[in-house]
């Protein structure tokens, strides 16, 4: 919707307190609406990203492909005996349901500087949070479920007690799934022009065969660093690193920086440790270990103590058993930990987010407490079109200065 601010988005989507007295679905044109204001706020929307939205629980998105080889040479009145077919694959979009609850009081309605608009403009809040929400899970998620502080979850707790973190485990995010593309280890090393090219090397050649359609996704950090280093050159790409604000460009690929995505993201692995032999994780170095029983569910536990349970070697990324401690041998736990940056190159139309059109924004007033509830019900999910040109490139620092 051009030209239009979200505020004007949000009210056209008719978001108003007489829309959420219905207490039930949006007509589908406000969903349509509501829709447009979450992708409007979402970077990845800018960088081109696939879009999808359906009422069904599922969609099927048809793909074919075709052999590499298909040509052959050719005798005159002779049949080569060779015929091509394509093969066809689909992918499955699932959305996973997410509720966002809050609540208004009526003094607040009554005393706040916008009146009966205070509602309206708390909703509109509350959809841009959703929307930054939803893109953490797009990249972070993973089914295997991390651990969480309980103090950081919604509801809040305790600083020392874990549970899982319910929303980042509904399914497998951008960077868990890139894991099964082409993976490149960085081995440490800072973010550079060698391992962006180390990185396109690894992808297929007939993926990467146009170049400028390709975008290197990483955190704002990494990105931020490589356009300090580009700015520092005495050239108009310096000059355009240091005043501008667009894409800058290494090989032909844009580099997109994601602002939600975290420099150091969590990784979660179940493994199995025996004896006091380490187990090395897939990720290495490591920050923030937390381990704990892989049966970790929304109720909050102690986790096992590293050095009394288990010794963390940071810079291998080993878990070692402490054979004194209470994590028997051939046991499996979870490990929840933070990794260096991980970035991924594909082309931003290989990347799927979708979204159930069915969308519930429902209001009740509680009479003993004098608060509006409301709930807002939505359905999202993330996938790659073909994961055969995705490429992840794992344990990226940035150089502390």
């Amino acid at each position: 919707m051009p030209g239009m601010t979200n505020q004007e988005v949000m009210q056209k989507a008719a978001i108003t307190t007489e829309a959420l007295a219905q207490q039930g679905k949006l007509l589908p044109e406000q969903s349509d609406q509501f829709l447009d204001f979450v992708e409007e706020e979402s970077q990845l929307t800018e960088m081109g990203i696939t879009i999808e939205r359906f009422r069904n629980e599922e969609k099927y998105i048809e793909k074919m492909d075709v052999p590499e080889r298909v040509m052959v040479p050719h005798e005159e009145c002779k049949d080569p005996q060779v015929r091509n077919g394509v093969t066809t694959s689909r992918v499955e979009l699932k959305p996973e349901d997410f509720m966002v609850p809050f609540e208004i009081s009526k003094k607040f309605l009554r005393h706040n500087i916008e009146g009966d608009g205070g509602a309206e403009h708390v909703v509109r809040m509350m959809a841009t949070r959703t929307n930054n929400n939803a893109e953490q899970t797009y990249w972070e998620s993973a089914k295997t479920g991390p651990a969480i502080q309980q103090s950081q979850y919604p509801g809040g707790g305790s600083d020392t007690l874990y549970r899982l973190d319910g929303t980042h485990s509904r399914y497998d995010g951008l960077l868990e799934l890139a894991e099964g593309g082409h993976v490149v280890d960085a081995q440490n090393a800072a973010i550079s022009p060698r391992l962006v090219s180390r990185a396109l090397r690894a992808m297929p050649n007939k993926f990467r065969k146009n170049r400028r359609d390709l975008w290197a996704f990483m955190s704002w950090d990494h990105e931020q660093h490589y356009r300090e280093g580009v700015s520092s050159r005495a050239t108009r790409a310096g000059d355009d690193a240091l005043s501008g604000t667009g894409a800058i460009p290494s090989f032909g690929v844009n580099l997109g920086p994601v602002s939600l995505l975290d420099p150091d993201p969590v990784k979660v692995e179940h493994i199995v440790v025996t004896g006091t032999t380490p187990t090395a994780l897939k990720h290495g170095p490591i920050t923030d270990v937390v381990i704990t029983d892989p049966t970790l569910d929304e109720n909050a536990v102690t986790p096992y103590v590293e050095t009394t349970d288990y010794v963390v070697d940071y810079s291998a990324g080993t878990i070692t058993r402490n054979g004194a401690g209470a994590i028997g041998s051939g046991a499996t736990i979870k490990v929840t930990y933070r990794t260096a940056g991980r970035m991924i190159i594909t082309r931003p139309s290989n990347i799927i987010v979708a979204f159930g059109k069915d969308i519930e924004i429902m209001r009740q007033e509680n009479i003993y407490t004098r608060k509006l509830e409301y709930a807002i019900h939505l359905s999202i999910f993330v996938s790659f079109v073909e994961l055969d040109a995705v490429v992840l490139l794992k344990n990226v620092q940035v150089p502390e200065e």
